[in-house]
């Protein structure tokens, strides 16, 4: 998709040069801004989102087991295949987790549904090499970290997500830091508490793009921020499902 509007830049050159946006970004800059948002976003919703259900591990698949020389860390591999949000493509896990301050021997068999404890931590470091939907290769390196509590064990748990990373989507770089409660999977997001902060570098933009990320209670987020000195983008997405 980038490709074949990449080819259109002189024609809309010609025809829009006298149409820019009051924000300084040209159309085309600002669709590219937009896809990269929609991208950035869903990979780390979807490291979240991964880290809350778990991924289905063979014993063939596991690295290293978790020991006490590792802080009880599993590692294992992500064979080639599609995953949503990232693509098809192969990953690496690194898994941790402890419940009510005592790390699990066996990370890779807790459930979040028979687990008897009311405070669970939970580290799911990921590193992907996949693709975007529009087909851009990407190398994702993120980190979910996942506090939940829950004042007794007839109660679900709440879960307050740290999403921490940076990614290339094909020669653009992203950083992101985002925080967000949920009732579950990071996009049933509890509203007033939230945000997200990072940074795109898109060599098709004029400048860098300073992201700033506030969240909604009713399925959607706000990307806004300066890009270089002069210019600023500021547009509604969904929130990844």
């Amino acid at each position: 998709m980038r490709n074949l509007l990449l080819s259109l830049v002189p024609l809309l050159l010609v025809v829009g040069c006298t149409e820019l946006a009051e924000d300084s970004l040209d159309e085309l800059e600002a669709e590219f801004l937009s896809e990269d948002v929609y991208d950035l976003m869903g990979i780390a919703f979807q490291t979240g989102e991964n880290a809350f259900l778990g991924d289905a591990v063979s014993p063939a698949d596991i690295i290293e087991d978790a020991s006490p020389n590792n802080s009880w860390t599993v590692t294992y591999d992500l064979p080639a295949g599609f995953r949503l949000g990232l693509g098809a493509g192969v990953g690496r896990v690194r898994l941790s987790i402890v419940e009510d301050g005592q790390p699990l021997e066996f990370p890779l068999a807790f459930q979040w549904s028979t687990s008897d404890a009311l405070d669970v931590k939970l580290i799911y470091e990921l590193i992907y090499e996949g693709e975007t939907i529009g087909g851009r290769a990407t190398d994702v390196g993120f980190t979910a970290t996942l506090t939940a509590v829950r004042l007794s064990t007839l109660e679900p748990f709440f879960v307050e997500y740290f999403i921490d990373g940076d990614c290339y989507l094909g020669a653009t770089f992203c950083r992101l830091t985002t925080r967000v409660r949920a009732a579950g999977l990071p996009n049933e997001l509890i509203d007033g508490f939230g945000d997200g902060a990072g940074e795109i570098d898109d060599p098709d933009v004029v400048d860098v793009f300073d992201l700033d990320i506030d969240f909604r209670g009713n399925g959607t987020y706000r990307a806004q921020g300066w890009v270089g000195c002069c210019a600023y983008f500021d547009e509604d997405f969904s929130l990844p499902r």
